[in-house]
């Protein structure tokens, strides 16, 4: 497929070092580019070239690592010689034999139901939960056989650089404002976010909330399926009278009762429906559904309860990387919350999760490169706000100003790259200090 083809991969993390395996399958050559050029060199050269800018004109394609900003200096010069730039997600497409892809995207609420969907399809088949939730796609892209599951969390990053990727089943969580930084405008945002769709054909399933309006008027070719928490749908999952259903051609099938679920808030109630479509249109068994519904706990780092000290609950939402996700904590934790916020700034707009957050939100303790941004918008609102320079000082600051019955919450409502390399070891540094309390 890639034989004699002269490839470069942009970017040498997971992504990168997983296009690189999964390229050393065809008599390919092979180029490398990454910053950090000793990484390069101790990896050994012996199975690519490193990139120099002078090779350029001879790259058929590059495979470009998520994390590579778009605007990069070498892709705009790629772009200007008509180099194609794809992304692992499109190499996974073009690998892959697999015929249940399930592709999932969406602003919050991924990890979750990308982590749910995976858990209940490991119940009946061998199963990959890959992409954007840390295991690449490309793991993936040469062992799934045509009968094994692959899930897939996919980003904006990921989808932007696709043109020919199709999933059997595409979700859409939700779309609000998020990487504005990356991609300039919402409209941009969303318009990567609807590549997961665009290449589906009849025999395919979308799966969005009905109260997408968007989506709900547009033509698109693949089948319909949607999840509501307040109406009953003639295609797709809902609740009614305290139970899920899930409705086919208007007529449905009980899933389980609500009061089941172990996860809280009302967002997780949508993530579970999304689930549900997802397996239900793959043909799982309702009891199945159910069984790993009943006893799923949630994922790491999203409203994750680390300990309960001196009847003070921490809990660790460092997934909440936008406002909108951490609107989502808020509400699930409700009220006396002693909230640890800021970090990297993505050009987002915080006066919404402060006026949520107004009468639930007991103290605001604000750390990273957005502390000053977030602390201006909160003082409008009477907030009570401490600035600290890092995690450690705002764990103990949270330890001593909290009140019994209240509730620490890490939820900061950016990502993480000002102080950590992402947001799953910004998570694991808190449950650490957590930890560390007496």
């Amino acid at each position: 497929m890639y034989d004699d083809n002269n490839i470069l991969i942009f970017g040498f993390g997971v992504t990168g070092q997983a296009a690189l395996k999964c390229m050393n399958h065809f008599n390919a050559n092979i180029y490398v580019y990454d910053e950090d050029k000793e990484k390069l060199e101790k990896y050994g050269s012996d199975i690519f070239k490193i990139f120099k800018e002078e090779y350029l004109e001879k790259i058929d394609f590059i495979i470009k690592s998520p994390g590579i900003n778009p605007d990069h200096p070498l892709l705009k010069k790629a772009r200007e010689n008509k180099v194609t730039i794809k992304s692992d997600l499109e190499i996974f497409y073009e690998i892959c034999k697999s015929k249940n892809t399930v592709a999932i995207t969406g602003t919050n609420g991924k990890t979750t139901t990308t982590s749910l969907v995976a858990s209940i399809l490991e119940e009946v088949g061998k199963t990959y939960c890959v992409g954007n939730i840390g295991s690449s796609v490309l793991d993936a892209a040469l062992v799934a056989s045509e009968d094994d599951y692959v899930v897939i969390e996919s980003s904006s990053f990921q989808l932007d650089d696709t043109f020919k990727f199709r999933p059997k089943i595409a979700v859409v969580t939700n779309v609000t404002s998020d990487h504005l930084d990356w991609h300039k405008t919402v409209e941009n945002y969303r318009n990567a976010k609807y590549k997961i769709f665009k290449n589906q054909n009849e025999d395919d399933y979308i799966v969005f909330n009905s109260k997408n309006q968007e989506l709900s008027n547009k033509e698109i070719k693949s089948q319909k399926y949607k999840f509501s928490t307040d109406e009953v749908l003639e295609n797709g999952s809902f609740i009614q009278d305290g139970k899920i259903y899930f409705s086919k051609d208007s007529i449905k099938e009980e899933i389980m009762p609500v009061d089941e679920i172990k996860i809280p808030g009302a967002h997780n109630l949508e993530n579970i429906l999304c689930a549900v479509n997802a397996c239900k249109l793959l043909e799982i068994d309702k009891d199945i559904i159910r069984k790993v519904i009943s006893n799923f706990m949630g994922v790491e780092h999203r409203i994750e309860f680390v300990k309960e000290i001196n009847n003070v609950k921490y809990y660790n939402d460092s997934k909440g990387t936008n406002p909108d996700s951490t609107i989502m904590a808020i509400k699930a934790i409700d009220k006396n919350i002693v909230l640890i916020a800021g970090g990297y700034d993505k050009n987002a707009n915080y006066e919404e999760f402060l006026k949520v957050g107004k009468d639930r939100i007991k103290h605001l303790i604000l750390l990273g490169e957005t502390a000053e941004k977030i602390q201006k918008e909160a003082k409008k609102l009477d907030y009570d706000i401490y600035i600290v320079s890092d995690m450690k000082k705002a764990v103990q600051l949270s330890s001593r100003i909290a009140e019994e019955g209240d509730t620490v919450l890490l939820s900061p409502a950016c990502a993480s790259w000002d102080m950590y390399p992402s947001y799953e070891i910004r998570g694991k540094d808190f449950k650490n200090l957590v930890n560390e309390l007496i």
